[in-house]
């Protein structure tokens, strides 16, 4: 009797060639879902803007009465950077000065490539008064030649642009 209730069949042959297959409609409207999220992640690249900044080091040595800053303008960014970007000054690298920075403006950018072990880099000079302020309000006091690490801000830019940009070079 046990073997006589294993051989019922619940389901008719067409019942189980259905339940193995994905329907086409179903099929279709899921790759039509995928594609409209594809393109609304590119629609979406193009018209998101960031603001964006190029990562570099500067040196501040004192001279006289002011503060010499001369920042390391990587030769690949050169053509992002202009007179009178912002500058953000950074001190994280220094023992207990985590979180102190001075904010200024590019003042000089020079035209001669700078060549060292390193890299190319264009030279940009500004300069800072001798009671240059943090922007928490503590007044700095250079002693020799500090290196910090710099940040020039400049301005936004598209997502997509940033994406094409490595692109377009190649060709």
């Amino acid at each position: 009797m046990a073997d006589a209730s294993e051989k019922i069949e619940l389901r008719s042959e067409k019942v189980r060639n259905i339940i193995g297959q994905i329907p086409p409609r179903l099929m279709r409207i899921g790759i039509f879902v995928i594609f409209l999220v594809f393109i609304g992640v590119i629609m979406g690249t193009y018209f998101f803007e960031y603001e964006y900044t190029i990562k570099t080091t500067a040196s501040l040595t004192k001279q006289g009465d002011s503060i010499i800053v001369q920042i390391l303008i990587p030769l690949n960014e050169s053509n992002r950077i202009k007179k009178g970007q912002k500058l953000f000054l950074n001190f994280d690298k220094i023992p207990y000065m985590y979180g102190q920075q001075i904010i200024t403006s590019l003042a000089s950018i020079s035209s001669t490539i700078q060549i060292s072990s390193k890299g190319g880099y264009f030279l940009s000079e500004c300069y800072l008064s001798e009671n240059a302020h943090t922007e928490i309000g503590n007044s700095l006091k250079i002693n020799g030649t500090v290196v910090v690490n710099a940040e020039i801000q400049t301005g936004k830019i598209r997502f997509f642009d940033r994406i094409l940009e490595p692109i377009l070079v190649l060709c």
